[in-house]
């Protein structure tokens, strides 16, 4: 992918940009991923915090509830409601919801996890990663199989 990428939210209150490449895009079939993002599933994007930065605008934070220990945070637009990303204390990388970006064209996840709460209909490449609920390696095999991807 051609850096730098950039995005925002829908009413343009907030502005960002990607200055490293992203670590890996994934969908997401949880339950949360949803109902928050209104569609069958959420796309993110794990995005180093060093090659991050808000260029205009900041996002307003709230405590998702999650079943682990570790704090999550969900990051949107107070203006227009847009889900920016979100921020677990302690871990490297957003997960930026890739649909913000400005350039989706080119997008094609690597994996699917969650996918036992996906929606009946959905369908899957048989060479996409798939995972019946979170990933148990860190994410590594969806961050491996992104990095061997052409991302024109």
């Amino acid at each position: 992918m051609k850096l730098p990428l950039r995005g925002g939210c829908q009413c343009g209150s907030i502005r960002f940009e990607i200055t490293k490449q992203p670590m890996t895009l994934y969908c997401c079939h949880c339950t949360a991923c949803q109902q928050q993002s209104s569609s069958a599933f959420g796309m993110s994007m794990l995005v180093e915090r060093d090659g991050f930065r808000y260029l205009k605008g900041a996002p307003t934070a709230f405590e998702v509830e999650t079943k682990s220990k570790t704090a999550k945070m969900g990051l949107f637009c107070d203006a227009c409601g847009t889900r920016i990303a979100h921020d677990t204390k302690g871990k490297p990388a957003l997960s930026l919801k890739a649909g913000t970006l400005d350039d989706r064209a080119k997008l094609r996840p690597v994996g699917h996890i969650w996918v036992r709460s996906a929606q009946d209909w959905m369908t899957f490449n048989d060479d996409d990663l798939i995972y019946e609920d979170a990933p148990d390696d860190g994410y590594f095999a969806l961050m491996e199989r992104w990095s061997t991807q052409e991302h024109a």
